[in-house]
């Protein structure tokens, strides 16, 4: 758990005080829930990069985990800088959200050369139909290509083999991981963009 400096508890206490949402009619978050953690689930911590500060917004069966740092100018005024969020999905436990329909999204295995097709992913996982080729046990450096044709390196681990499709846990490190957690909150948005529609305003 992370210890805050009296300044930044002064600047979050009086961001979240009963006031300050009461005060404002348009309020982003004012249907939903918002507060702010200095603990994440522990499942979470690899897939965040560790952040040590996070936004928790809860809109409906979701929450969206955002990393967080306060910028502190000259003046000694704090400003927040958001990242992107990590979805989580509360339906049926906590996990990260799975994006099942997939169009355009490929991944070219380094072994074979081969572009394999993604029935599923999430920032944790992921289901794809596999080549007879395809060794299904051993884990392996892959390519993930987006419909924008941005390349995310990332491996992957076999967790199961049914029928001919693969589930198996993966993971990104760095850039390839604010990436691929990009995508995944960009498809959320467009999936449920009704919810969205406080926050935007």
């Amino acid at each position: 758990m992370s210890t805050l400096s009296n300044e930044e508890l002064a600047y979050f206490s009086d961001v979240f005080s009963p006031k300050s949402s009461a005060d404002s009619e348009d309020n982003a978050f004012s249907r939903h829930s918002l507060s702010v953690a200095t603990e994440i689930p522990q499942v979470l911590s690899h897939i965040l990069g560790n952040a040590k500060l996070t936004l928790l917004a809860e809109i409906s069966y979701y929450r969206l985990w955002f990393p967080l740092q306060l910028k502190q100018d000259e003046l000694g005024q704090f400003t927040p800088e958001l990242g992107t969020p990590e979805v989580i999905d509360m339906r049926g436990g906590e996990r990260s959200w799975r994006m099942d329909n997939l169009k355009d999204v490929r991944v070219i295995d380094r072994q074979t050369a081969k572009f394999v097709e993604v029935l599923s992913l999430s920032s944790s996982g992921i289901t794809i139909k596999v080549p007879q080729e395809l060794d299904t046990k051993t884990p392996r450096l892959t390519q993930l290509i987006l419909p924008n044709g941005t390349h995310v390196e990332m491996e992957f681990e076999p967790v199961r083999t049914e029928n001919g499709v693969m589930a198996a846990k993966i993971s990104a490190e760095g850039e390839s991981r604010l990436m691929l957690r990009q995508f995944l909150f960009n498809q959320h948005k467009a999936q449920y963009a009704h919810l969205y529609e406080d926050i935007n305003r």
